[in-house]
């Protein structure tokens, strides 16, 4: 039996990079909807997982200069509802 080591250069880690906050972003939100599947919604894990989700989507609308409040973001999903309606005096 031979043994294999493993070498490593330069090139191999200064390739390796972090991943994109959209990468992170979809894995997050994979990794919680997983947690939800497998565990109680109201469980501190599940929890924790939609946090980061949460956290991780803020900071992608900052990089790309879109932040809306919950509110803007309810009124652009339902422009008829009666509290997002705007009237001209």
């Amino acid at each position: 039996m031979s043994a294999t080591t493993a070498v490593f250069t330069t090139d191999t880690v200064s390739t390796s990079r972090r991943p994109s906050l959209d990468t992170q972003m979809r894995a997050s939100l994979e990794h919680a909807r997983r947690l939800t599947a497998m565990y109680e919604p109201s469980s501190i894990e599940v929890a924790i997982a939609w946090e980061v989700v949460d956290e991780l989507r803020l900071a992608y609308q900052q990089q790309r200069g879109t932040v809306q409040s919950a509110f803007a973001q309810y009124c652009l999903a339902n422009p008829d509802a009666p509290e997002c309606r705007i009237y001209e005096d």
